[in-house]
């Protein structure tokens, strides 16, 4: 029986991997553009793109720009969004169908790289001086460079910042224009902005620390911890009070008064397709940031777009994250967008054909169409002249965000192989203190302990599969 079910399995497994690759992977011309550019005798590769709606949409006319542009290659770009990236990556590499080229979050390709499943591109950057390390903000390309090797070029980053709904501080009696500055006065703004009925309902919320989703590595750096010590390659957070007092403080806001623990500020945070529970609603007019919900929330820099495209006539300022008093101010930038070649790519040069072309400035005086995709998606790009373009820095509220990535500190998700195992940590650990099933201290233990036994699980699997 238990051999059977053992078959069962393996065979569902095959089938799903089966489907799986024949959505991702088309046939051969799905279009009477890809016809004729075969029956040129291009080249034709598969890129998959992590972003999405919109996002995606912009990004393929880019793709159409090159192909239009020469009649080597043809790009056909498929959006496979944020939802399972890595099965999908790991089942069409043991599937013998990988894409040719992927834009992925750095994180995914940190956890990836170390396995074997990207190809190093340190050869193809050091022949491109547009791709050199001294063009990027540095943790941008911190990103991309683990264990010695470049794994992907960095296409997109981001910065986070306060938002808050300027009428819903009118209401209130605050300056629309005066941003809380400091953790306290974040804590007596969102007790002033919150509004409840004659029944104790709570109509809008002032913040929230973990929407529209998990900021919990956020908090941690701003209270001055660090969540991954790469010299000892481990997690040390027994040992930093910080962590547990960021835990602490997102705790705080589960109650409405001393006397009431378990209120309405515990909301769900399950994630759903990479989204918390209660941002079901994110790509819409009912937007809780958007709708009045909620008067303060952290964001980045696309909001600048999205609340144009969702929310247009909604009143809304930006400033920095508000920080602990007597702490250096740190500014959060925690992930982007790689370009990777896939090591089993059937096209890797024509791969590298199509990047050359989208990092690379059309002439004198234009930009690249890396930078255009940035700004049509409002995105900020991870090399510096490009960011300090006045497209980007001319826009008041943009500008806020781009300014972040120059503080010395700059809050990053770890180049660790176990990068998205930590993050999903932090999510299950942060959920049980909110609802009061654990201690910010036995929390912080249990993530130092899980974090580390996968980290060394998982170095020892990569090592002995170079033996």
């Amino acid at each position: 029986m238990n051999e059977f079910k053992t078959y069962l399995l393996w065979a569902l497994s095959l089938l799903a991997a089966a489907a799986l690759l024949t959505l991702l992977w088309p046939r051969e011309a799905e279009t009477d553009a890809e016809a004729a550019a075969l029956a040129e005798g291009r080249v034709m590769i598969t890129h998959w793109d992590r972003h999405s709606g919109h996002e995606h949409a912009e990004r393929l006319k880019f793709i159409e720009e090159f192909n239009r542009a020469q009649h080597e290659v043809y790009v056909r770009s498929i959006a496979i969004g944020y939802a399972a990236t890595m099965e999908k990556v790991l089942t069409s590499t043991a599937g013998g169908a990988p894409p040719d080229l992927a834009s992925l979050d750095s994180g995914f390709v940190a956890q990836l790289a170390p396995q074997g499943v990207f190809l190093p591109l340190d050869d193809f950057v050091a022949s491109e001086p547009s791709l050199h390390e001294d063009q990027y903000f540095p943790h941008c390309w911190d990103m991309a460079w683990l264990d010695g090797h470049v794994w992907g070029i960095p296409s997109t980053t981001d910065a986070y910042c306060l938002l808050w709904n300027k009428k819903a501080f009118r209401e209130a009696g605050l300056d629309p224009e005066q941003p809380p500055r400091t953790l306290r006065e974040l804590e007596e703004f969102a007790a002033r902005l919150q509004v409840r009925t004659p029944v104790g309902r709570v109509e809008r919320m002032g913040f929230v620390p973990w929407l529209p989703w998990d900021h919990t590595y956020l908090w941690g750096g701003i209270f001055g911890g660090e969540w991954y010590d790469p010299v000892r390659d481990a997690v040390d957070l027994s040992n930093q009070p910080a962590i547990a007092a960021s835990l602490a403080w997102q705790q705080s806001f589960t109650y409405l008064s001393a006397a009431e623990p378990h209120a309405a500020y515990a909301l769900p945070v399950a994630e759903v397709d990479g989204f918390s529970e209660g941002a079901r609603d994110y790509f819409s007019t009912n937007n809780p940031f958007y709708s009045g919900q909620v008067a303060m929330i952290v964001e980045g820099e696309w909001q600048v777009t999205f609340i144009s495209r969702y929310a247009p006539g909604f009143e809304w300022g930006v400033a920095p994250v508000p920080q602990p008093e007597n702490i250096p101010p740190s500014a959060y930038g925690p992930t982007g967008i790689l370009d990777v070649i896939p090591a089993t790519a059937r096209h890797a040069d024509a791969a590298k054909t199509f990047l050359r072309w989208f990092y690379t400035k059309r002439g004198p005086g234009l930009t690249s169409p890396a930078s255009d995709y940035n700004f049509v998606i409002h995105n900020i790009p991870p090399r510096r002249e490009e960011a300090a373009e006045p497209r980007f820095s001319g826009n008041p509220k943009f500008r806020v965000f781009v300014e972040q990535l120059d503080r010395p500190r700059i809050i990053t998700y770890p180049v660790m192989p176990v990068a998205q195992y930590l993050l999903d940590q932090h999510l299950r650990q942060m959920e049980r203190v909110i609802l009061h099933e654990v201690s910010p201290e036995q929390a912080v233990q249990e993530m130092e302990s899980m974090i580390n036994k996968e980290l060394r699980r998982v170095r020892e699997q990569v090592r002995r599969g170079k033996q």
